[in-house]
């Protein structure tokens, strides 16, 4: 006889919940949450215990909560005669110690976790609190558990520098291509990037027996939305006159060209070339301001198209981003770029 019990249709907000509470959750949370999302796909209990090798009876358990109390009941109670939120005082010192390391406070340690911050709320504000209700008040403030991102130092006056881009692009006559422009490395040994898949599964990719890779070079007109794209070896003096001497057949007019320091862009027969045409004005980006480019916008949304989850041939990766380019019309171009407000 099948199992009858399953649990009740969550709300759009609710299967929301529960999916980022399966990404971000600690533990048997993410778990629980997890067991749910299985359930309204109509497996039953015993195959859910199966998966998750827990008992069954773990699994009524979790879905009774979960009928009655929704995503919050998922979580584990407090102990008993503790409040079940933490009041405006402690939120508001949960906000003010997470703008720092735990150092600040004089602890011996990098990062805040659930259960340093409610010992943190003890010793400073004598509340005694369950790591849980920490991290349902974290919830509750929309903070989430995630990796950080790593960040290059500003060097001094690189602000300023990029004050003095805006204006000289601001003082170019209508005449003038204001022109951005870089270049990326492709391999195809693929990026991994999330993607649909089935509960419990995890597709592979396939891995090339040999890798291999190109540089792309590119220029962003930021007044048409223009891409010029042109793929090289690698990235290389030789190979950057080669590409600038095709923007320079494809542009008339003068040309104001903004790129970074790197060291094929601030060469000595770099410098030649823009000697000997007269219509190129260049300025360099200060480093490192990746951001301040807006092709590298473009190459993130490229690399999430035609590399990430597949291998393929160089041939096929080089063509896949000539047809990327093609495909994209010139108002989509500037608003993938971050240069449209549209």
């Amino acid at each position: 006889m099948s199992d009858p019990k399953t649990v009740r249709s969550p709300t759009d907000q609710e299967r929301q919940a529960l999916e980022a509470m399966t990404r971000e959750a600690v533990g048997r949370v993410a778990m629980r949450a997890q067991m749910i999302l299985l359930s309204v796909r109509g497996y039953s209990a015993p195959t859910i215990a199966e998966i998750q090798d827990i008992a069954k009876v773990t699994v009524y358990k979790w879905i009774d909560r979960f009928d009655e109390e929704g995503p919050s009941g998922l979580y584990d109670q407090d102990r008993e005669g503790r409040p079940r939120k933490l009041g405006p005082d402690a939120e508001a010192e949960l906000e003010r110690v997470l703008e720092e390391p735990p150092t600040e406070e004089g602890y011996d340690a990098s990062r805040w976790t659930a259960p340093r911050l409610a010992r943190h709320l003890e010793r400073e504000l004598g509340t005694e609190v369950h790591p849980d209700t920490v991290r349902r008040a974290l919830q509750r403030l929309e903070y989430s558990w995630k990796r950080p991102r790593r960040v290059l130092p500003k060097p001094p006056g690189w602000k300023k520098r990029l004050e003095q881009i805006d204006r000289r692009i601001e003082e170019t006559s209508s005449e003038t291509t204001v022109l951005f422009e870089d270049e990326t490395e492709l391999r195809r040994f693929p990026p991994l990037r999330r993607a649909w898949m089935p509960v419990g599964e995890q597709r592979p990719v396939s891995v090339p027996d040999q890798n291999g890779k190109f540089f792309l070079y590119g220029a962003l007109d930021v007044g048409s939305g223009q891409v010029i794209t042109e793929a090289h070896p690698k990235g290389k003096t030789c190979y950057m006159k080669a590409f600038l001497e095709t923007v320079l057949a494809e542009i008339s007019g003068p040309i104001l060209l903004i790129w970074d320091r790197a060291s094929w862009h601030v060469s000595g027969a770099i410098q030649d070339l823009i000697e000997a045409h007269g219509r190129l004005e260049v300025m360099l980006l200060p480093s490192p301001a990746p951001e301040a480019n807006p092709v590298e916008d473009l190459w993130r949304l490229l690399k999430n198209q035609v590399a990430a989850n597949l291998e393929q041939s160089l041939d096929a990766l080089e063509a896949a981003c000539e047809r990327f380019f093609e495909q994209l019309s010139p108002e989509e171009t500037l608003r993938k770029a971050g240069l449209s407000a549209s």
